[in-house]
């Protein structure tokens, strides 16, 4: 809570769906005249939330633009409830949160020797190299003369500058081409900004610091990184366009997910267990697109990856029915619970069908109309599914 009763008050988000509002049933109450009975709710979406408002009276904003439906969360949104209530979201395990720094090392005109900051990189040329910050001022660019030389062609020779405050570190854009952002969001060149521990700092499109007091806990994002350098193969159907350009951490990579704004709408998503695609997945789609369905799928993404992250948020918000291949595999798999999860939460259609035997459905899916997949009359199985499908519509 930036602005409201409790400023300062952090609220940890544990849950599938959190409601926020007035009334004591909520799982955050703010109590302000600004706030509605049920103001608003977030509902996850791998790692992060979608923000929907309840019809409240006063109203949900987000960097001032008013929320209806489904608005997705960054790290550093700011959210306003009426008038009188700002939230800021923001991403992190708090656990890794600034540890107890004697105070004569904020005070110092730089940092103690022994009790200083670092940062690590996460993804770029050489993940998980940890560089100390002792100085007063650290400068970071391609020129051979900075503190911190990053050999990046996207990095410009003098890039961004650390300074030492009695606060911490302030970090500053030296004017760079491709500029540098925190935690996502773009910071204005010569305007600093003070960092705090686990900030995300990207240079570029390539390039990613997390700046922290303990590196130890620190791990590269080695998907990440790969899948800026992986060329997925070529999907042989006109319905996905998988490849092409692209755009939180998630910074997209390169390649990107090749998916405009809007053009899942009308398709389906299967959720599946990938060791199963040549089985049952790809055929199962193939029939699906000749009966004229409009299908969308995630087997051509480094799944964990940057690109693939984004891609299944789009997926997950804009598809309108969630189909799910179920087989022990695929129940348990984390990401195939998010998506059946959030389909729920959000009370979109889902139609399981049953691949192969499993002992119990999950309790939260008894209620969804299943299709038993026969493997002797496959035809039949999918003719059914079709029917479901269209009748759903």
């Amino acid at each position: 809570m930036r602005r409201g009763p409790r400023p300062g008050q952090i609220f940890e988000l544990k849950e599938d769906v959190v409601t926020i509002g007035s009334g004591s049933k909520n799982d955050i109450v703010i109590l302000d005249n600004d706030v509605s009975r049920e103001h608003c709710r977030l509902v996850r979406v791998m790692t992060d939330y979608e923000l929907e408002d309840l019809k409240s009276g006063r109203g949900t904003f987000v960097s001032g633009q008013r929320v209806e439906s489904g608005w997705l969360l960054k790290p550093g949104s700011f959210i306003e409830l009426g008038e009188n209530i700002t939230l800021e979201y923001d991403r992190g395990d708090t656990s890794l949160e600034m540890p107890k720094v004697p105070s004569q090392a904020l005070n110092a005109e730089a940092p103690d020797p022994n009790v200083h900051p670092y940062l690590v990189m996460t993804v770029g040329l050489n993940p998980g190299q940890v560089h100390p910050l002792k100085n007063r001022t650290v400068r970071l660019g391609r020129d051979l003369s900075n503190d911190i030389v990053l050999q990046d062609p996207e990095v410009s020779r003098f890039h961004l500058l650390l300074r030492w405050t009695d606060k911490g570190y302030q970090i500053e854009d030296l004017n760079s081409t491709n500029g540098t952002r925190i935690n996502g969001v773009t910071i204005a060149p010569d305007e600093p900004h003070l960092l705090r521990a686990n900030d995300m700092i990207q240079l570029a499109t390539m390039a990613e610091f997390r700046y922290t007091w303990q590196p130890g806990d620190v791990a590269p994002l080695e998907s990440s990184t790969k899948s800026t350098r992986r060329v997925p193969p070529k999907l042989d159907t006109s319905e996905i366009n998988i490849l092409g350009p692209k755009r939180h951490k998630h910074q997209t990579s390169r390649l990107g997910t090749g998916l405009q704004p809007g053009s899942l709408v009308d398709h389906l998503f299967i959720a599946y267990a990938r060791e199963e695609w040549e089985a049952i997945v790809a055929p199962l789609m193939a029939i699906l697109q000749d009966a004229g369905l409009k299908v969308w799928v995630d087997q051509y993404l480094v799944q964990g990856g940057d690109d693939w992250m984004l891609a299944v948020e789009q997926a997950l918000s804009e598809c309108w029915l969630l189909l799910l291949v179920v087989s022990p595999a695929s129940l348990e798999s984390r990401y195939v619970r998010l998506a059946y999860r959030y389909f729920l939460n959000r009370e979109k259609p889902i139609i399981p069908m049953l691949y192969v035997a499993v002992e119990n459905l999950p309790l939260e899916l008894s209620n969804s109309k299943s299709i038993r997949y026969d493997s002797h009359n496959r035809r039949q199985s999918f003719d059914a599914l079709i029917g479901e499908i269209r009748q759903r519509r």
